[in-house]
């Protein structure tokens, strides 16, 4: 009866606090829903291309008509030369230009190498990739067609043809690419700040009450504010807190991966029981962490700036935007103490790549490591805390 009892108070501690619900409660909502817009329609297709043939063959038109015809390039203009190209792209006019030298169809005939030029803004990688695939295509087409017409020498084809297969992102797109992984790493970051806020704020609450008493006999339970009834009243409210903020993510996790995945189209193929084993420990070991850095701290905004701060580093060293063995191994050894690369490894192998519970016991193992030390940790500074 006493857990229940703290439970109910621990909700009416979490929902009363502003601050917290903000975070909680309206940041996961409006992240969860506001993040993905811009990527629902994420296969990039129709770049605006435009066209220098100095060429002005047969030839030259057929590849220009090919490229016309892929699905990744919308051909915008004919240009007489490379520098007004160069202009309408510096304008962002255009997406790229297609380059076809003279001689192109002469030499195509001869053997002797055939090279047209595609130039474009590498910055935007995924446009410049669907042009380069688009144009890549186009002269696959060609190349076969003129084979076709008895030309063996033209655009010299290969005896061995090759299929892609785009395993776990059949689309190419962002929405499977990262996306899976950024709406775990939100709940991550807004589920530790949660409970880390609502923390500092009661351990600030505590501080002023003993100053205000002049007491020294410890902390005080004012507005669900931890008290120094020992290490065993301390551990039952670090152990009721997670449990609190746990219960509020599972409905949130049902949110995300039950609504919000199949809404926006991110790839679910893990059962129900490796998702809620795998997810639970997650969630529980996120909690923890927030409960910690909140035990060590007694101002309820820096929690917040904490976790804002962090953000963009720690989603360079999860290793889904940039392949974590190309950071530096310090890099690599500071995000295995993170739940969040375990996490996104764990929900990445379970529903974008079909893996076993098996395959992700190394993360489990992991997430309890780093759950139980941050319980041990808070009980520890919050029993410090109360004795001072």
């Amino acid at each position: 009866m006493r857990f229940w009892r703290d439970l109910l108070a621990e909700y009416r501690a979490i929902f009363t606090n502003r601050v917290v619900v903000l975070v909680v409660v309206v940041g996961s909502m409006v992240y969860g829903l506001l993040y993905p817009m811009p990527y629902l329609n994420d296969v990039v297709s129709e770049q605006k291309l435009l066209i220098v043939d100095e060429d002005k063959s047969t030839l030259s038109k057929e590849l220009i008509f090919l490229v016309g015809a892929t699905p990744q390039i919308e051909l915008i203009a004919e240009v007489p030369s490379l520098k007004e190209a160069q202009e309408s792209i510096e304008s962002f006019q255009a997406d790229g230009v297609l380059f076809i030298p003279q001689g192109f169809e002469s030499s195509a005939y001869l053997g002797v190498g055939s090279v047209v030029s595609y130039m474009g803004n590498a910055s935007y990688f995924l446009i410049y990739g669907a042009i380069v695939e688009g144009i890549h295509n186009a002269l696959d087409a060609l190349s076969q067609k003129l084979h076709k017409l008895h030309h063996p020498n033209a655009l010299s084809a290969s005896h061995i043809r090759y299929e892609a297969i785009p395993l776990y992102n059949p689309s190419l797109g962002y929405i499977n690419y990262a996306l899976a992984a950024v709406l775990v790493f939100i709940l991550h970051q807004t589920l530790i700040g949660g409970s880390a806020i609502l923390t500092a704020y009661q351990n600030r609450l505590a501080k002023e009450s003993k100053r205000a008493s002049g007491g020294s006999e410890g902390l005080c339970e004012a507005k669900g504010a931890l008290d120094s009834k020992g290490y065993s009243r301390i551990a039952r409210i670090v152990l009721v807190r997670i449990c609190a903020f746990s219960s509020v993510y599972c409905v949130w996790f049902l949110v995300y991966f039950g609504v919000l995945f199949p809404y926006f189209g991110v790839h679910i193929h893990a059962s129900m029981g490796d998702f809620w084993r795998f997810g639970i420990v997650f969630i529980a070991c996120c909690s923890a962490c927030g409960v910690l850095l909140g035990a060590l701290l007694e101002d309820e905004s820096l929690p917040t700036q904490i976790i804002f701060l962090s953000s963009m580093p720690l989603v360079f060293i999860m290793g889904f935007i940039w392949p974590s063995e190309l950071l530096p191994s310090f890099l690599r050894e500071l995000a295995y103490v993170i739940p969040a690369y375990h996490g996104i490894r764990g929900f990445v192998s379970l529903n974008q790549m079909g893996a076993e519970f098996g395959d992700v016991m190394g993360h489990i193992w992991a997430l309890l490591g780093i759950g139980v030390f941050c319980v041990a940790m808070s009980i520890v500074v919050l029993a410090r805390r109360a004795g001072q």
